[in-house]
């Protein structure tokens, strides 16, 4: 194991952080895994599992069952775990400029695709290294203005060249679920088996560039460019481990087994668990729905995260207890109730939950900001 500490710049004088990664197994070697955890800093149930993970990756690495190259960043985020607001982890957006952490990555594509011009012949996995080569020299040159922008480099030239890319987050109140695009479905079907997701959003552009999307999105884009020599050699996800609140270490360990069982299933290593369950359910992204409060008030609930609903059904009630006023919380499709807002109050307008169902719904950016 190899322990790698990348500065970055701070954001006045007088301040520096610092970026961790953890490497396994031999650099180069395939595949290669990348992980990372806490990029929303308010969201712990990934880095917790991560630190679990890593002296079971040290056992294997000492035994010799680790076949391929696993990097482990169990904090990605080093600016928002430092933000905090009125005794609270702001998490999601920077202070400076409230841009969200999982929004913006580069667009890879659009940088190294006139590099690429020429160069790609009809060896699949010469033009996979020829790409990834691309890639890794368009973000040493990519500008950076913002400590923001900087991080969003830094972990994407860590990441940009791997085989899988699992991005670890949460939501307020949810059921265990992933998101991922139509490239490489059978790691999609495996990440479930292994990970016990109810749940898969399928959707090959979300829009805003997260991360997940930042390493499938530009094969996608390049294909479309340059045709079938374009192979689409990455699956990458963001991988939602229940809510907030679902912190601990029993938890924690039960999604490490998790994780071993995904890395062994993957051809990364030798002798993991075998996976534990059946596979997600899979609909599409554009199929998933939220419901926006009605009225502000007093939030309450009558189903909860994994209950399946008809549309129309009665979710809960928003409360206006001044007004002796009270509106109803209905499905906004007929489908899967995955996740809830963690606050028990709202304002007019704010989202409180989301139902995925098979119909779709929506087009244009799917993924709220």
């Amino acid at each position: 194991m190899r322990t790698e500490t990348v500065p970055l710049s701070g954001p006045s004088p007088g301040t520096t952080r610092v970026l961790t990664r953890h490497h396994w197994g031999q650099e180069g070697s395939r595949p290669k895994v990348y992980l990372q955890g806490g990029l929303h800093a308010d969201e712990m149930p990934g880095p917790l599992a991560l630190y679990h993970l890593m002296p079971m990756l040290d056992a294997a690495e000492a035994e010799g069952r680790l076949k391929g190259h696993v990097v482990v960043v169990p904090l990605a985020n080093p600016i928002g775990l430092s933000e905090w607001l009125l005794h609270k982890p702001v998490g999601r957006r920077d202070l400076e400029g409230a841009h969200n952490f999982n929004r913006g990555y580069p667009d890879l594509a659009a940088l190294a695709g006139d590099a690429l011009e020429g160069r790609l012949g009809e060896d699949p996995q010469a033009n996979v290294a020829t790409i990834r080569a691309a890639f890794a020299t368009a973000l040493a040159g990519a500008k950076i203005e913002t400590e923001v922008d900087e991080l969003r480099i830094r972990l994407m030239q860590a990441s940009h060249d791997a085989d899988i890319v699992l991005d670890l987050h949460c939501d307020h109140h949810a059921v265990m679920h992933f998101y991922a695009s139509t490239a490489r479905p059978e790691i999609a079907d495996l990440l479930g088996r292994c990970t016990g997701s109810v749940l898969a959003l399928i959707e090959d552009v979300s829009g805003g560039n997260a991360f997940d999307e930042a390493h499938t999105a530009p094969w996608r884009a390049l294909r479309d460019r340059f045709g079938d020599r374009v192979p689409q050699p990455c699956f990458s996800t963001t991988l939602e481990y229940r809510g907030q609140g679902d912190v601990s270490d029993e938890l924690a360990l039960r999604d490490t087994k998790g994780l071993m069982a995904f890395l062994a299933g993957a051809g990364v290593l030798t002798g993991g668990p075998a996976p534990a369950h059946g596979p997600a359910e899979e609909l599409p992204l554009a199929g998933a729905v939220e419901f926006m409060a009605p009225i502000g008030g007093i939030v309450s609930w009558i189903t909860r995260p994994g209950d399946r609903v008809t549309e129309g059904q009665v979710l809960g009630h928003v409360t206006n207890a001044a007004a002796r006023r009270r509106e109803e919380i209905r499905a906004p499709t007929t489908g899967i109730l995955f996740r809830q807002e963690l606050w028990t109050s709202c304002l007019k307008g704010q989202g409180l939950c989301h139902v995925a169902g098979r119909e779709i719904r929506r087009q244009g950016d799917l993924l709220s900001d």
